[in-house]
């Protein structure tokens, strides 16, 4: 019983434990956007908003993530990447007009990041095997005793 009820505890504290930003699951993400930079446009005012915040060009997509882990990545949008937790809405058109001003070239298709791509979905497996191998060897040495 006690080989049991460890997993069980650790599993429920994972998925009741809170993020510092808000008291939501963490077991399991759905939706949570990503916003990453695809180039870097000049600090200049020119590619600067009403805000004073510099634009540069980026991607913004949705994310499935398991405890942190990204599973899947869909919703790909461009737009103005701002920072991490902030972008502009702006078109592709747009910002080739703008990559043309800064003397720049965009990708026509954007690349996710490894870990979001493969990383994470093979730290993934990597959890789920070992777990497997760990119950194995546990019921190996219930048999033994």
């Amino acid at each position: 019983m006690k080989n049991f009820s460890v997993p069980v505890i650790v599993i429920a504290l994972l998925a009741y434990a809170s993020s510092a930003y808000a008291a939501k699951p963490i077991f399991f993400s759905f939706g949570g956007e990503t916003i990453a930079k695809i180039a870097d446009f000049p600090d200049t005012p020119e590619f600067q908003n009403q805000e004073g915040h510099y634009v540069d060009a980026g991607m913004r997509y949705k994310q499935i993530s398991i405890f942190f882990i990204p599973v899947w990545n869909y919703d790909q949008e461009w737009c103005g990447y701002v920072s991490d937790k902030m972008y502009i809405d702006l078109s592709k058109e747009k910002l080739d007009e703008l990559a043309t001003a800064a003397h720049i070239s965009l990708p026509s298709e954007f690349q996710v990041s490894f870990w979001d791509k493969i990383g994470g979905k093979l730290l993934l497996v990597a959890l789920i095997i070992a777990y497997f191998l760990y119950l194995k060897t546990q019921s190996k040495d219930v048999k033994a005793s």
